[in-house]
């Protein structure tokens, strides 16, 4: 699908990686110390097990999230213009929300007798270990479910790539409930955020902004 790399996209894929950091980590020096609202739904997130061999999805979307914009700068400029500054604004809201609504989880202990429980304790450690934040919206399912709306009605992305691209979003979105590093709400907000921000970019042409600040035409 790729020929080569669509040169410009790769600036704006480093500023969507550096926000998309700032958001999460960097509203985390700001909620610090606020305190946490737990969005648990006792009746369904309790009875959620926990599988982690789903781990697997959960860690390989990152490497899917940053292949992902240059799939989708393939498709038109304009598109990717659109699909960029949707995916940005995403961001700032849900930074905006993890500032005004910090939110929690209370995570299963976990003993490492297993190559899948090693690995969810790794991202246990390394994801605001003291206590885990920033949960609602959930970027991981914000940011996968943008990758496969970027390519779910374009006949120019072969089918195979599209149908695995929901299968593989589906798959990271359910991850973030097995591995237990959020709730119900914070998936189904995620999604919802994405597709209302996607829709009202596209319907009112606001990638032009971006296409405007590189001073690059649409051809």
């Amino acid at each position: 699908m790729i020929k080569k790399i669509p040169r410009y996209a790769i600036i704006p894929t480093i500023v969507l990686m550096l926000l998309q950091y700032l958001a999460y980590y960097g509203t985390q020096f700001i909620n610090k110390y606020l305190p946490a609202y737990d969005f648990t739904i006792p009746a369904f997130d309790e009875k959620v097990p926990v599988l982690t061999f789903f781990i697997i999805f959960y860690i390989l979307s990152c490497p899917w999230w940053y292949i992902s914009p240059f799939i989708v700068a393939t498709i038109s400029k304009r598109k990717f213009y659109d699909w960029t500054l949707a995916l940005m604004i995403c961001f700032v809201i849900g930074g905006i929300i993890f500032i005004a609504i910090p939110t929690t989880i209370t995570r299963p202990i976990l003993k490492n007798d297993n190559v899948f429980n090693i690995l969810t304790n790794i991202i246990y450690q390394n994801d605001s270990p003291a206590r885990p934040i920033n949960l609602f919206p959930s970027f991981h399912c914000i940011i996968s479910w943008f990758d496969y709306m970027g390519v779910r009605r374009d006949k120019s992305i072969p089918l195979w790539y599209r149908l695995s691209a929901l299968i593989f979003a589906i798959l990271i979105c359910l991850s973030t409930q097995f591995v237990k590093q959020h709730y119900i709400v914070d998936l189904i907000s995620g999604i919802i955020i994405a597709e209302v921000v996607y829709f009202l970019v596209k319907k009112f042409n606001w990638g032009r902004i971006l296409q405007r600040l590189y001073k690059d035409n649409l051809n």
